[in-house]
């Protein structure tokens, strides 16, 4: 009898497991992480339910608090909760699913794609940065900008389409285009270290930048730079409008900045 009962228990241990297992393999996965370099490094999950089990909404046996109090952080917005895992419907890559960070000083950070399980074709991942409305492709470089100290929460989302491509089949025209790689090159004035901020998200290779004033006077020039992001400092132009003009290995552009 005792070895029926425990055959019955073993079978009835293995089915769970085969039954968890194939739960598990249902689900489509995306990991990213988030990392303040050299400090802090953040691991998140979304998870797709094929059977749309689990919502956009906070579902209780899908979705994990984050419960952690650090200087530097990243969440998926749940709700109001922030949450370092979530489980949503089925995948559909007009959506976008919204983070939330915290900084607790001003800092580089960066957001990589780790992996990407249980679909049948590849998918492209991006971060859409609404401030600045761009879209950063992060198959193959990370996501890198730079924040003041505070909470962001209506900033910075996870998407699998920019607003140039129109289905999960059109992956490979995101960013195709010279002139909207130079649209999205981040320039800025970083106000409390003082410096100007530049960042082509990977696509360009920074060759020169030359800053003027109003008028037409050339305060500053700096050539055979070769890299695809920087900062310097600019301290000595404060109080005054300035246009910064980005040469690049694929064109040009230029912004206008107050510095102060």
């Amino acid at each position: 009898m005792k070895k029926k009962l425990h055959r019955y228990f073993l079978l009835l241990l293995l089915g769970s497991c085969l039954t968890t297992k194939l739960i598990a393999q249902n689900i489509q996965r995306v990991r990213i992480d988030f990392s303040v370099p050299g400090k802090f490094t953040r691991h998140l999950l979304i998870g797709f339910t094929k059977d749309n089990s689990a919502s956009d909404s906070y579902d209780y046996g899908y979705d994990a608090l984050n419960r952690d109090s650090y200087p530097y952080d990243l969440s998926w917005k749940v709700d109001d909760r922030k949450c370092i895992i979530q489980g949503v419907g089925a995948f559909d890559d007009n959506k976008k699913y919204p983070l939330w960070l915290f900084m607790s000083k001003e800092e580089d950070f960066e957001i990589s794609l780790d992996t990407t399980e249980n679909f049948e074709n590849p998918i492209a991942v991006f971060v859409f940065d609404a401030t600045e409305n761009t879209y950063t492709k992060i198959n193959e470089s990370n996501f890198k900008s730079h924040v003041g100290k505070g909470e962001y929460t209506n900033r910075f989302y996870l998407a699998f389409q920019s607003e140039n491509t129109t289905s999960s089949s059109s992956v490979a025209k995101t960013l195709s285009t010279e002139d909207e790689i130079l649209k999205n090159t981040k320039i800025q004035y970083l106000k409390n270290s003082k410096e100007l901020y530049i960042n082509t998200n990977g696509l360009a290779t920074i060759k020169e930048i030359a800053l003027t004033n109003v008028s037409g006077q050339r305060l500053f020039t700096s050539k055979s730079i070769n890299n695809r992001s920087l900062k310097m400092p600019i301290n000595q132009m404060t109080n005054q409008l300035v246009f910064v003009n980005v040469i690049t290995d694929i064109g040009q552009t230029t912004k206008q900045l107050i510095i102060h």
